[in-house]
C-alpha cells in the first residue's frame, strides 16, 4: 500500500477513536447528571390525555401554573399503609378563583373541593389512590393562572423544648408562675417528630414555631420542615437577661445539697402545624424561664 494512504488510514481511524471516546465521557457525563433536589417540587407537564404526576410518600406541597384554560393538571397520591390523606388548597377562594380542584378516591365519583378550607381524607385501605385534577373554573378565561395545593399524608407533630445543657431547673413551685416548662440562659434545642396516622415517619411536615424569651424581648420565629426520618432538629440562641425576678432558693443533689439563688424572667413559646390550618389544635402557649443570674447562696457543709 503507497505510503501516503496509508497515512490518510491511521489518521481516519484516529479520528474516530476521538470521536467515540469523546461520545462515551458524554454519556457518562449524562448518566451522572444529579436528579432534582430534595423537596423540590415536581415538574408538570401539559397532558391533554389521563397521565398523572405521581407524588412522593410524603407531604408535597405544589405550586405550579395553568398554562391555559384548556389545560388539566393531574396527580396521584397512594396511600401506601392506609394512613389518612391531607388535601389543602390554602389560597382558593371559590368565589374569584380562575381554578377549582376535584378529587377521586380509587375509581370511586369525582368530587369538587368547594372551599379552602382543608380536607382530611379517611378510611382508606392500603394502596388506595387519591387522584386530583386542576382545571379552569366554569367559564373562566384566561392566559396563565397560578395555583397552590397541599396533598400527601395528613400530618401529626410532637415536639419538645429542651432546657439548657448542664443547667439545673428551677424546681416546681418556686416561680411565677410555678411551673416553667422550659429553662435556658441563651441557648434552647428544638426537637420536633412529624408521623403520619399510621405513626410512620413523615417528610415534609412544617413546624411554624415561636419563642419569646422574656416580656419585651424581640419574638423569636422559625419556620421548619421536617426531614426523610420526620425529625427537625434546631438549637435557638438569644441573648442574656439583666435584673429579673428573684425565685425561691433551692439545694439540688447533684451539687452536694448546695443551696442556690437565681433570678429569671418570663417569656411564652407555642408551636403550629402549618399545612394543617383551620384542622390543627389550637395553639397551646407554654411558660419559659429566661435565667438572668445563678448564685450560691451556701455551699454544702458550711
Amino acid at each position: 500500500m503507497p505510503k501516503n494512504k496509508r497515512f490518510f488510514y491511521r489518521f481516519l481511524m484516529s479520528g474516530a477513536l476521538v470521536m467515540t471516546c469523546q461520545s462515551f465521557a458524554h454519556t457518562k457525563e449524562i448518566a451522572k447528571s444529579p436528579g432534582l433536589p430534595a423537596g423540590q417540587a415536581p415538574q408538570v407537564q401539559e397532558v391533554s390525555g389521563q397521565a398523572s404526576t405521581f407524588l412522593g410518600d410524603r407531604l408535597n406541597q405544589i405550586n405550579q401554573t395553568l398554562q391555559s384554560a384548556a389545560s388539566v393538571h393531574r396527580y396521584r397520591f397512594i396511600s401506601l399503609r392506609g394512613q389518612d390523606v391531607l388535601l389543602a388548597t390554602p389560597d382558593y377562594d371559590a368565589s374569584s378563583a380562575m381554578w377549582k380542584v376535584e378529587y377521586q378516591v380509587d375509581h370511586g365519583d369525582w368530587k369538587p373541593k368547594t372551599n379552602r378550607e382543608p380536607q382530611a381524607i379517611r378510611d382508606l385501605k392500603p394502596g388506595s389512590r387519591v387522584n386530583v385534577r386542576v382545571m379552569a373554573a366554569e367559564g373562566a378565561s384566561f392566559g396563565k393562572a397560578d395555583y397552590r395545593m397541599v396533598l400527601g399524608s395528613y400530618p401529626h407533630m410532637q415536639y419538645d423544648l429542651h432546657d439548657e445543657g448542664g443547667f439545673l431547673k428551677i424546681p416546681y413551685g418556686l416561680t411565677r408562675p410555678s411551673f416553667l416548662a422550659t429553662q435556658a440562659y441563651t441557648k434552647v434545642l428544638l426537637e420536633a417528630t412529624f408521623t403520619d396516622s399510621k405513626a410512620y415517619p413523615l417528610a415534609g411536615g412544617v413546624m411554624d414555631f415561636r419563642l419569646e424569651p422574656h416580656e419585651g424581648y424581640a419574638e423569636i420565629n422559625k419556620v421548619l420542615t421536617s426531614d426523610s426520618r420526620g425529625k427537625i432538629s434546631r438549637f435557638i440562641e438569644f441573648g442574656r437577661c439583666e435584673g429579673g425576678d428573684l425565685a425561691g432558693d433551692f439545694a439540688h443533689p447533684s451539687t452536694g445539697n448546695n443551696i442556690w439563688s437565681t433570678r429569671y424572667k418570663v417569656g411564652k413559646y407555642s408551636a403550629h402545624n402549618v399545612l394543617l390550618e383551620s384542622l390543627d389544635d389550637k395553639r397551646q402557649e407554654y411558660a419559659f424561664g429566661h435565667i438572668c443570674k445563678r448564685s450560691l447562696v451556701n455551699r454544702s457543709g458550711s
